[in-house]
């Protein structure tokens, strides 16, 4: 063979080809990556497809997303739940609020509402649900589905401030406490300016304080027991340092002379109790009892 036919021997690539080579990979990966994320976040997978609420009783679903400020079709991965949080907790009936993100596409409220304490009527004769925070919603819409369960607050004056102190008061009560009570009325005297006077659905009057209720009312249910097993299916029973029953005004003229059926010493006589507006006077209510020794966890004694 001649040299002019020869074919020239090819050279081994060097360090400087290797490295073009590699960059060019590099730049391939890079380019199909980018072009990757530009799809998938124009893609219907990277948005919000759905929002869940769940713990939600007064206010509806729909109240609560738009308080949220998310909306379906925002970016699942930019959208925060911190400020969706801060959002929801803002709504004055939201205690707290969990935002939970599950792929793909679903956004999870869990809400927790302040708990609903007693109803009461409006100025233009309307039901509203009271919170414990004394805060009032419209028995309407969502609320409307909720029972009426809890107590009625009647002659509650719209600017009283007690009637936040009781609201606070009754979310203290475990809801078990509250299923004898029906209605809820100011009976404030000169001794005590928060006395309220509560009406049970067994027939009963108490007379109590808001600052007395929470540590008191475990003992209604008993004393009402008690009281009905003695034969007596109505009465007063004043629960303030010492808890005693007397009869309502009439029955002590039956020939019924014992009037003492509570776990305290109760008075001979029906105590006497104010009328609307009308404050007892200091004579007779401000000198307060001495309180009496617990017995078996229930004041005063039950045998006495």
């Amino acid at each position: 063979m001649s040299k002019a036919n020869a074919v020239p021997a090819m050279k081994p690539a060097g360090p400087k080809d290797r490295r073009g080579s590699g960059k060019l990979r590099r730049l391939v990966i890079v380019f199909f990556i980018t072009l990757f994320l530009v799809l998938f976040f124009q893609s219907s997978i990277s948005k919000i497809s759905q929002i869940q609420v769940e713990g939600n009783e007064l206010v509806s679903a729909e109240e609560i997303i738009a308080a949220s400020g998310a909306r379906t079709g925002d970016n699942f991965f930019t959208l925060g739940t911190s400020t969706v949080q801060t959002n929801v907790k803002k709504h004055p009936f939201i205690e707290s609020v969990e935002a939970v993100k599950s792929f793909p596409g679903v956004m999870k409220l869990h809400v927790k509402e302040y708990r609903r304490v007693a109803f009461q009527l409006a100025e233009d004769g309307t039901k509203e649900v009271l919170l414990a925070d004394g805060s009032a919603l419209p028995v309407a819409g969502q609320a409307a589905n909720v029972p009426l369960d809890m107590p009625i607050l009647s002659g509650w004056a719209a600017d009283n401030s007690l009637k936040a102190r009781l609201c606070w008061a009754l979310s203290q009560v475990p809801q078990q406490y509250l299923s004898d009570i029906s209605e809820i009325r100011p009976d404030p005297t000169t001794a005590y300016e928060d006395r309220i006077k509560i009406y049970t659905r067994s027939r009963y009057e108490v007379l109590t304080t808001i600052e007395y209720l929470p540590g008191n009312i475990q003992y209604l249910g008993f004393l009402t027991n008690e009281l009905k097993e003695r034969g007596k299916d109505s009465g007063v029973i004043t629960m303030l340092e010492q808890i005693r029953h007397a009869p309502f005004e009439g029955e002590a003229a039956s020939g019924d002379k014992t009037a003492k059926s509570s776990p305290a010493k109760a008075s001979s006589a029906p105590k006497a109790t104010p009328t609307k507006g009308q404050a007892s006077s200091p004579a007779k209510e401000s000198s307060k009892p001495t309180p009496t020794p617990k017995t078996n966890g229930v004041p005063g004694n039950a045998n006495g």
